[in-house]
């Protein structure tokens, strides 16, 4: 297991690529991502989200 840190969680740049950990994910560089992120448009046309569970 490696663990790579990034400084956001992956906002799409002027030119169309993605930073932080959606830009890791894309480019091959994480499987996954672990993080409470913020799910938007965006992002749900770039990666796919695991649905949230949380106990009742």
């Amino acid at each position: 297991v490696t663990f790579n840190f990034t400084k956001s969680w992956g906002y799409k740049t002027a030119n169309g690529s993605w930073d932080g950990m959606i830009g890791e994910i894309l480019k091959g560089n994480a499987d996954l991502g672990a993080v409470g992120t913020f799910v938007t448009a965006e992002r749900l046309e770039a990666v796919a989200f695991i649905p949230l569970h949380t106990p009742n």
